[in-house]
């Protein structure tokens, strides 16, 4: 049980790690392609990686038709209105604040999941969420204690932000009924029937430059396999063994690996606040990962 225990929560840094690079790769693709394009390849390219996967191995499972309407419900969560919201929040802000700020999903859903899936919380559960919360608040600022970011870009990151909480809760039922790789494979699927009508009229008001392949091939691959494909598979498995609350937490890790990440690649400094940040947030992690005897199932 240990063991399984463990590979729980290095699933969920796992995840952690490529959403944090997931930042990065989209600013790559950004300068080319528009948020709706860049996002609609993404799930193309995790839908056909995921279908081959999926049928080569046999791991796929049937899915029940009176099952569909919450499978709906969960991509218009995410991966639809999610990525929207996050893509032109992250086209207005840069990588690490974009990332700080969806980090603030934790703080959101224990509250929802405390109402709709009835979890409990231990006192040291909601110190980590706390601590978790002020080292990305330190993450936000500069040295002079001035908040500086764009206002829509940060009104459209706290949007993803509530959306991200509703998919938590729909997820969740999922978990219950089907494997982690199926729920990632149809919601792709969905995902991308959404998208497919959005990014052709998006394309009207802001045109993609598709013929630049070689700028943003690789990094939407990486978005696509990776991001789009892996992770959320890695993301199922975690709430489907630890619950909403608790595995939310993980995405305080998310501007930790993007400020490393963003510092070693070159694109942006790694300042006193950020390395802070960092610390106040894998403390608080650890913080809200323990388990008291009141809270153990």
């Amino acid at each position: 049980m240990k063991n399984r225990s463990y590979l729980v929560h290095l699933a969920g840094v796992i995840a952690m790690i490529i959403w944090g690079l997931s930042f990065i790769w989209s600013t790559q693709v950004y300068k080319n392609l528009n948020p709706t394009a860049t996002i609609f390849l993404r799930l193309v390219i995790a839908t056909i990686f995921f279908t081959a996967i999926l049928f080569i191995f046999r791991l796929n499972e049937k899915v029940e038709r009176k099952h569909l309407g919450l499978f709906a419900l969960a991509a218009m969560f995410e991966p639809f209105l999610y990525f929207l919201f996050e893509g032109y929040g992250l086209k207005n802000t840069s990588p690490v604040i974009g990332s700080a700020i969806i980090a603030m999903i934790p703080l959101v859903t224990p509250v929802a999941a405390t109402i709709f899936l009835r979890e409990k919380l231990s006192p040291m559960n909601i110190a980590g969420f706390i601590v978790s919360f002020l080292g990305v608040m330190v993450m936000l600022v500069n040295k002079d204690l001035e908040f500086v970011a764009s206002t829509k870009g940060v009104i459209f990151l706290f949007c993803a932000v509530i959306v991200a909480v509703g998919y938590s809760i729909s997820l969740v039922k999922l978990t219950k009924l089907y494997k982690p790789l199926t729920i990632t494979w149809v919601q792709n699927i969905i995902g991308m029937i959404y998208f497919l009508p959005t990014t052709i009229v998006m394309e009207q008001f802001e045109p993609s430059h598709f013929g630049n392949v070689s700028e943003y091939i690789v990094p939407l691959i990486c978005l696509g396999v990776l991001c789009s494909a892996i992770a959320y598979s890695l993301w199922a498995f975690a709430f489907s063994k630890i619950g909403a609350s608790r595995a939310n937490v993980y995405s305080n890790l998310i501007p930790v690996f993007t400020g490393i990440f963003s510092f070693l690649l070159g694109i942006e400094a790694m300042s006193g606040n950020k390395i802070i940040g960092i610390v106040l947030v894998v403390v608080g992690l650890i913080f809200s990962q323990l388990k008291t005897k009141e809270a153990k199932s």
